[in-house]
């Protein structure tokens, strides 16, 4: 089985014209979501993300059969064979595609008070997050950040579900996550773009992972172009 990843790098001199141009073309229930944001760049994110979906989905599909989650997440109905999940920061969005659940988060990797996220960890984790030093210990904390994220965007619980209830391995020869001490069937990859952020990949079955990066400009004018042809 294989888990398509596509990847779109956010460009500032995308114009205002064709952003609200795109945005008309979705769904009612997307159209929210991304107005739900408050500021501008995560709108325009969302936004990204969608729009990878949608080139990917046949137009009656993408038009008519997404729905969320009481949670949040969201999936298109009737689709027993097809999952996808959404993340971005900063630069970067990244839509994951699969056969099985999946989960995927992206994080730009900057300086934290470490001392404030131990509320998010185990005290395994913490204990060894304390023994690293500075630059080693930021890298571990995104890579269990984002492993976590992946977990519970894959089973559709978001953080209403504490972090501090999983327990990860990253060092393993595969990382690994347990849930209250019970070790979760799952297949986890993780990986660094950019060398700056940190992306984390959780499905129920392992499978290669085939990358795809799309350019912003082009994802946008391409699917404005086909979807005025419906029109």
């Amino acid at each position: 089985m294989s888990i398509d990843l596509y990847l779109v790098k956010v460009l500032d001199s995308l114009d205002d014209k064709t952003l609200n141009r795109a945005t008309c073309f979705l769904p009612f229930a997307i159209k929210e979501k991304i107005k739900s944001f408050y500021h501008k760049e995560d709108k325009v994110r969302s936004l990204l993300g969608y729009m990878m979906l949608k080139k990917i989905l046949e137009y009656d599909q993408y038009s008519n059969a997404i729905s969320f989650t009481k949670y949040g997440k969201p999936f298109i109905r009737d689709q027993e064979y097809f999952h996808f999940n959404i993340s971005h920061s900063r630069n970067w969005v990244v839509l994951a595609v699969s056969k099985e659940e999946v989960g995927v988060d992206v994080e730009y990797v900057k300086p934290v008070c470490l001392e404030t996220m131990e509320g998010a960890l185990t005290k395994k984790e913490y204990e060894k997050l304390k023994s690293l030093s500075n630059h080693e210990a930021i890298k571990y904390f995104y890579m269990i950040w984002t492993i976590k994220e992946s977990y519970l965007k894959m089973i559709g619980k978001g953080l209403s579900l504490s972090p501090n209830r999983l327990q990860t391995n990253v060092y393993a020869k595969k990382p690994t996550i347990m849930l209250d001490g019970k070790q979760q069937n799952v297949n986890i990859q993780t990986f660094q773009i950019e060398s700056s952020y940190q992306i984390s990949l959780c499905v129920r079955e392992g499978g290669n992972i085939q990358i795809e990066t799309l350019d912003a400009k082009k994802l946008l004018k391409d699917l404005i172009k086909k979807e005025e042809k419906y029109k």
